[in-house]
């Protein structure tokens, strides 16, 4: 992975990312860092692995659903390119 950047901020409940010299697939390896640490840290706090499997899979869950309804809505147009 080459040298990038990738801020998140959060303001009044809004989550928005800027990035810098970052690829698609650098974005999701960062995102394996993040599930990584994610999982992690639900561990140390007193989740077994299932319910640390269970809660990622509904986080991806929704964030998929998210996409769908973007799309349905026109939001985002799907390059279909490929």
């Amino acid at each position: 992975m080459k040298d990038c950047r990738l801020v998140i901020m959060v303001s009044d409940d809004v989550v928005s990312f800027e990035g810098q010299n970052i690829s698609i697939e650098e974005l999701a390896a960062v995102s394996g860092f993040l599930q990584v640490f994610i999982g992690t840290e639900g561990l140390k706090r007193g989740l077994d692995m299932d319910d640390v499997k269970n809660n990622m899979l509904d986080i991806h869950l929704a964030a998929m659903e998210t996409i769908e309804e973007q799309i349905r809505e026109g939001k985002l147009e799907p390059d279909d390119s490929s």
